[in-house]
């Protein structure tokens, strides 16, 4: 197995996440592992065949990312961090599925610079690939999943936002 960039999402508090989807994690786990490589410290550290793993969340409270990590996995050659998404900042946008990738990305690429992956590709298609995934229906789930809790409101903002009809 060679390097590559997996996402995924773990939300702790109640009622505080994002509906991406797991379409979503995939399509930006492939995109960004095809715009970085491994760093001469990340392979001296980890090896060229460790998978990078970032782990979506959210807290309430906060005003910019916090980033946690690595937790090292060597018997499944993982190395994951935590990037908890200012809830209420991103919350209160009518633009918040754009609000929170370009939170996320920017964590990411902070986590990539303290290992100093170089993140110039990534930055030169950031527009790019927010745009891709805002036009994409599936990048958020399915609105049968809707919760009935306080996170309704955001579910509601996603789904208003990702639904064409709304785009007229």
């Amino acid at each position: 197995m060679t390097f590559a960039v997996q996402f995924g999402q773990i939300y702790v508090q109640p009622g505080v996440s994002f509906p991406f989807s797991a379409g979503f994690q995939r399509r930006l786990s492939r995109e960004v592992t095809e715009l970085v490589e491994p760093s001469p410290k990340f392979i001296k550290k980890y090896g060229s065949d460790f998978t990078l793993i970032f782990r979506i969340s959210a807290k309430q409270g906060l005003e910019d990312n916090e980033i946690y990590g690595p937790a090292v996995f060597r018997k499944d050659k993982d190395v994951e961090y935590s990037v908890f998404l200012p809830f209420d900042v991103i919350a209160t946008h009518s633009d918040a599925p754009r609000y929170a990738l370009r939170f996320l990305l920017k964590g990411v690429c902070k986590v990539f610079e303290s290992l100093e992956i170089k993140t110039d590709k990534l930055l030169d298609k950031q527009d790019t690939l927010i745009e891709g995934i805002c036009l994409d229906q599936s990048m958020v789930r399915d609105k049968s999943l809707r919760p009935t809790s306080n996170q309704a409101r955001i579910w509601d903002i996603f789904q208003a936002f990702f639904d064409p009809s709304s785009r007229a």
